[in-house]
């Protein structure tokens, strides 16, 4: 019997050397010669123990998320170990377990403490542990740290396991905070004997103020992996209303070596849902277009774009200020129209705005654009009419039909399509009355075509049609049935439908030279212009000089 009890108690020392360091310990313990060396006294560095899931854990406080600049390298690796039970009979047996391994490197802090947690029961299953060195102790640049005495339960999902590291550095100035999220690998996909088919990698989420950094951890060295499929995927819930998750980003990076992390950062995305990264291991075993090749999926990071109290208020205030101002601004206008009799002054004669005429024509026929020319120039400069047509296009800026069209159909109010000759009058035998060939072609096409789409929009045109003497062509169907003028019989309805039965005075100060002459007129008037009394009276003078003199 006391030789199976030493048995047992030999077995349970070993497996305690072969699972567990001194940091382990379920105490306070020194971390002096980890950290600083053999020159220094154990209290330089203490490794502050709290107990596994206890109210100091679980309340253990941490900064919001900022730059993490000066705290160093802090990365995550886990690794498979076998650990040996022993049962009441004195047999044992092995069982492989996941070990987190937490580097901490170039160290720049005093103090670091850190805490894992479930990110969905994170009132279950803490662990927290605090780092403490000295401030009377220089650290050097190559200083490291390994921690690796969180060993989380793994229930086989890689998936489902889903943890939170969270970590705040200070030192004597700043405090830096960062937070990872990852999930638990099962032992089978550590094991160094693993395959290429069955090994997938161990990926975590370093979350950042503007930004997510994806850490994919190397594979081993006798994997020949050629590079990683990266994507995002913006998660389908009761939010979005979606049947399928949206991609969000995807890339391909190739592997350099099986040293070194490979990273790959995402911006902040500005629409709020569950985020979560894809990793597909890419060799030349597989075909990632036909899914077989091995993949991890990510924990969700949720993505909230609340809008900051402080913000809102600064919002509220400066409109605020903004309204107060403008309601002052009116009133005070307010005030000197109706209460300031030295600031009114008489209403200016304004005209009324000429209509905006797109003119449109075919110009296949030279002779008619020749007469389409001229009846353009001389409404533009008897009658003051804003005509638009094609002529214009080469005094633009940009020269461009589509664009010239576009933006004189938006601000015409008239449309007024001119017929031409028919088609076969365009066909010549002298080559001095060939048709005209144009850089603008089509533009009457492109016109009509807007006028066909917009026929039943909110903005209707007056559309016309002219006719001249030589009109024999056909209507186009977009113009069939508008109203028609036929020139020069219909010449006064013509003027007057565009001048809106505008007073004769009205219309002819349109122009220049109506200007001109309405002012002529106003200025003779004035100056010429005498009673009637004194007509008479000068009539009756001359009439008795007149007697007298007989």
């Amino acid at each position: 019997m006391s030789r199976y009890l030493f048995y047992f108690l030999f077995i349970s020392y070993l497996q305690n050397v072969m699972g567990y360091s001194q940091l382990c310990d379920n105490k306070t313990r020194s971390c002096t010669t980890q950290i600083l060396g053999h020159d220094y006294t154990e209290d330089s560095c203490q490794l502050e123990y709290f107990k596994p899931d206890s109210p100091a854990c679980r309340a253990m406080d941490f900064a919001p998320i900022s730059p993490n600049d000066h705290i160093g390298g802090v990365s995550l690796k886990p690794y498979s170990l076998q650990y040996e039970h022993v049962t009441s009979l004195g047999t044992f047996y092995t069982v492989n377990h996941t070990v987190l391994n937490i580097t901490f490197s170039n160290i720049k802090w005093k103090t670091m403490k850190f805490r894992f947690q479930f990110s969905k029961q994170k009132n279950s299953d803490n662990h927290c542990r605090n780092i403490v060195i000295s401030n009377n102790v220089t650290i050097n640049d190559q200083s490291m740290f390994y921690y690796d005495c969180y060993w989380p339960i793994s229930d086989g999902n890689p998936n489902g396991q889903s943890h939170i590291l969270d970590f705040e550095a200070t030192d004597d100035v700043v405090v830096n905070r960062g937070q990872y999220y990852f999930n638990i690998p099962t032992p089978q996909m550590l094991s160094p004997s693993a395959t290429i088919n069955e090994w997938k990698p161990f990926i975590y989420i370093e979350i950042l103020t503007d930004k997510m950094k994806l850490h994919v951890v190397p594979p081993p060295s006798h994997l020949k992996v050629t590079s990683y499929e990266i994507t995002v995927f913006r998660e389908c819930d009761k939010e979005t209303l979606c049947t399928a998750d949206d991609l969000v980003a995807n890339t391909t990076i190739k592997l350099k070596n099986n040293l070194q992390e490979v990273t790959y950062e995402t911006s902040m995305l500005k629409k709020s849902g569950s985020y979560y990264y894809v990793v597909t291991v890419i060799h030349d075993a597989c075909n990632s277009e036909t899914g077989d090749c091995q993949y991890m999926e990510s924990p969700r990071i949720r993505i909230t774009n609340e809008v900051q109290p402080l913000s809102i208020c600064i919002a509220s205030i400066t409109a605020l200020i903004v309204a107060t101002l403008f309601a002052y601004y009116i009133a005070l206008r307010v005030m000197r129209r109706y209460c300031c009799t030295e600031y009114k002054s008489p209403p200016a004669y304004e005209l009324p705005s000429p209509p905006k005429i797109l003119v449109v024509y075919s110009p296949v026929n030279r002779l008619h654009a020749e007469c389409v020319a001229s009846f353009i120039t001389y409404l533009r400069s008897e009658y003051g009419f804003e005509l638009m047509y094609e002529g214009d296009i080469s005094s633009t800026s940009h020269a461009d039909p589509f664009i010239w069209a576009s933006e004189s159909y938006r601000i015409a109010t008239h449309i007024m399509y001119i017929v031409g000759p028919a088609e076969e009058t365009n066909l010549y035998n002298n080559i001095y009355d060939k048709p005209i060939i144009t850089a603008h072609r089509d533009v009457d096409n492109i016109v009509l075509a807007m006028i066909k789409a917009n026929r039943n929009g909110k903005s209707q045109k007056d559309i016309i049609n002219i006719f001249f003497e030589h009109s024999s062509g056909q209507l186009p169907i977009e113009t069939r049935h508008d109203k028609a003028f036929f020139l020069l019989k219909d010449w006064q309805k013509l003027i007057s439908y565009l001048s809106q039965n505008m007073l004769p005075k009205k219309q002819i100060m349109r122009t220049e030279k109506g200007k001109c002459f309405i002012e002529d007129l106003s200025r003779a008037k004035k100056l010429l212009s005498i009673k009637q009394d004194d007509v008479v009276i000068r009539c009756e003078k001359n009439w008795n000089e007149k007697k007298v003199l007989l």
